[in-house]
């Protein structure tokens, strides 16, 4: 079978109007026999990517850390004090003489006549109490150490920062019908004489 779809329009415009002009020679001798054939669509399923969501950024804040420490902090500083000591004293007995030795005369009776004697007094001794110092007074510098203690506060590890993020698309697969070929129509030479009649 041999298409003829380039004198299709030819073809056709001579069979209908010999088929209007001259129906008296409808059964006369056939030359050539066409048939309309018909063609339908072509069609194929495809596969295609679409974008569901397309890429962007997306910026993120992520928060600021801190972190506790403990540290040495000075309370007081050292320093020197200038401190009194009073005298310290003890009290003391001691034998001390309160008349001395004297010599000296006096009338006496010797043998019952008076006398003029030559005689000794001797000293007299009595206790009295003393107070005696065994260490003066002084004024004595002491140094008194710094005092420390510890505190625990709280510092900056890392500040607040805004960090962007690249977010990618989302793709998905999605089938559709396409068509390949569009449906179509032609006339066809019928082989063989005996077919016209």
């Amino acid at each position: 079978m041999t298409s003829i779809r380039p004198i299709l329009g030819g073809i056709t415009a001579i069979i209908l109007s010999t088929a209007v002009a001259a129906p008296a020679v409808a059964g006369g001798k056939s030359l050539a026999c066409y048939q309309q054939v018909h063609h339908p669509a072509v069609h194929k399923t495809v596969h295609q990517q679409v974008v569901v969501k397309p890429a962007g950024v997306v910026h993120e804040i992520v928060p600021a850390r801190y972190s506790q420490v403990t540290e040495r902090v000075l309370i007081e500083p050292e320093r020197v004090v200038a401190r009194h000591l009073p005298a310290v004293t003890k009290t003391v007995h001691q034998t001390v003489m309160v008349k001395p030795k004297t010599v000296g005369w006096e009338w006496r009776h010797v043998h019952g006549k008076r006398t003029l004697c030559k005689v000794v007094h001797p000293a007299q001794y009595a206790q009295r109490a003393q107070t005696v110092i065994v260490q003066h007074a002084r004024t004595v510098h002491e140094r008194i150490p710094a005092r420390y203690g510890h505190r625990t506060r709280t510092v900056l590890v890392e500040p607040e920062r805004r960090i962007a993020r690249h977010v990618p698309a989302v793709v998905k697969t999605v089938a559709r019908t396409v068509e390949v070929r569009p449906a179509s129509s032609a006339w066809v030479q019928v082989s063989g004489k005996r077919r016209c009649h």
